[in-house]
């Protein structure tokens, strides 16, 4: 349960365990704050941006129209070509200038950022935390052809994706109304399509979204984190959405009630105070996290034991716990989830990962018999297949395979799993017994033998 000082309200008090574990995904919009090395004031980037456009036209801004009507106005009197090349001068100037907001939220091991501003911020700040691996992609709605290729997301690995183009590719750029409905039509029909781990990531149940400053009161965001799989999700928990005083204040009561219907909770508040105690709290979650745990003190310098972990979608908040569990124990894992449920893309990352782990877990629940009795298709059923095979190639004995149920579980068909132990997480041992069995295991293979008085690992 969530403090009562803390900023995320108690309804979505799951979020921060979320953005511990990696599966947050965070949503930057246009109504945060301008860095001040360029802007003195608190004001949103979408301000920004008009008023900088009604300057070039020597036009009044005290009418403070909105950022689209600031946009279309200049289109139609410098036009679209000119319109493009301000705004990316305007907003390139921004990339080396990210703020403590960005920098704060770099920390957080956030696997992916959707951008709602075609800067580069986010990027340069998880670059000056040291998160090198930061890859970058963008919707460009005048293509055909998905950006570049884009790997699967890690805490280590972000991607920051730019929703509406970026600056740096002007014609990508979603500006004004016009743009906005042939962009519209474009993401609909997937023509062209998200990259495959971008949208296997939103469309993941286990998945929840932070907002900051994103604006909802735009009418077209509905059919949007619709097409997205943002909304829409079933068994999902509640996202947070954090807007500034005057957007909360102009939500209609019903739109608000809405998307908090569609699982995302509107909240007005700071989200430069919420991104500072996120960070301070996830600093506070690590340093602990590092400390060993009673009874798993570690023979210095070894390493924990890994662990791949495969399952039905549907049993996600159960495999989050057992993560968690095994971590506790001192062992380290990598979760198996949607990610790797949206083809041919997948099968080389899957495969790898097989053989760089020392152990793999098959979590079998009524979820999954009742998928296998409707002869549905699963990813894992793949993936035990690949496991099974090094399981094959390993010295006999030799533990790889685990297969772990949940609640009264039928027989599996596969022959090989008869011959692994099959341990039951809901008995009187659960998660220790497996704990014990894999760093049991794990010290067998690491055990040291003296050569001339040095210590080596066999």
């Amino acid at each position: 349960m969530e403090s009562r000082s803390s900023l995320v309200p108690a309804r979505c008090a799951g979020l921060v365990n979320k953005i511990h574990a990696g599966e947050c995904v965070l949503v930057l919009g246009p109504r945060i704050a301008m860095p001040t090395a360029i802007c003195d004031g608190q004001i949103a980037i979408d301000e920004y941006l008009s008023s900088k456009l009604l300057e070039d036209l020597g036009d009044d801004n005290r009418d403070a129209p909105s950022l689209r009507e600031a946009l279309t106005r200049y289109e139609q009197r410098v036009g679209p070509s000119a319109l493009r090349g301000f705004i990316q001068q305007l907003v390139g100037a921004m990339d080396g200038c990210p703020t403590e907001l960005h920098r704060n939220l770099a920390r957080l091991p956030f696997r992916l950022v959707l951008l709602a501003t075609p800067d580069r911020m986010m990027f340069n700040a998880f670059t000056e935390v040291g998160k090198t691996g930061v890859r970058e992609a963008h919707y460009d709605y005048s293509s055909v052809a998905v950006d570049v290729p884009v790997s699967l997301p890690s805490s280590d690995k972000p991607v920051v994706y730019s929703l509406f183009g970026r600056h740096d590719h002007p014609e990508s750029m979603v500006l004004t109304d016009r743009n906005l409905l042939d962009y519209l039509v474009r993401v609909t029909k997937a023509s062209p399509p998200l990259p495959d781990p971008v949208r296997a990531t939103l469309r993941a149940p286990s998945t929840l979204f932070l907002f900051m400053g994103f604006g909802f009161t735009n009418w077209w965001l509905r059919l949007l984190l619709k097409v997205l799989d943002v909304t829409g999700v079933e068994n999902r928990s509640l996202s947070l959405a954090f807007e500034d005083s005057s957007s909360f204040a102009t939500a209609a009561r019903e739109n608000k009630g809405f998307f908090e219907a569609a699982g995302i909770y509107i909240q007005a508040g700071d989200w430069s105070a919420l991104a500072t105690e996120l960070a301070a709290r996830y600093r506070d979650y690590v340093s602990q996290d590092a400390r060993p745990k009673p009874g798993m003190e570690r023979e210095s310098g070894s390493a924990r034991p890994l662990v791949f972990l495969s399952y039905a979608s549907e049993d996600a908040d159960t495999v989050n716990a057992l993560r968690r569990g095994l971590e506790e124990r001192g062992i380290s894992v990598w979760q198996d989830s949607q990610n790797l449920r949206v083809g041919q893309n997948w099968e080389a990352k899957i495969a790898e990962f097989i053989k760089r782990v020392d152990y793999f877990v098959f979590i079998q629940t009524e979820n999954m018999d009742r998928r296998d009795a409707r002869n549905e298709d699963g990813v894992y059923n793949r993936v035990l297949m690949l496991a099974l095979k090094r399981q094959a190639d390993r010295p006999y004995g030799a533990v790889f395979v685990l297969h772990v149920t949940v609640g009264p579980c039928q027989s599996r068909p596969e022959p090989e799993l008869a011959q692994v132990h099959r341990f039951g997480l809901d008995s009187d041992h659960g998660v220790d017994g497996l704990a014990t069995q894999i760093l049991d295991a794990f010290a067998l293979t690491r055990m040291t033998v003296t050569t001339n008085g040095a210590s080596q690992v066999i």
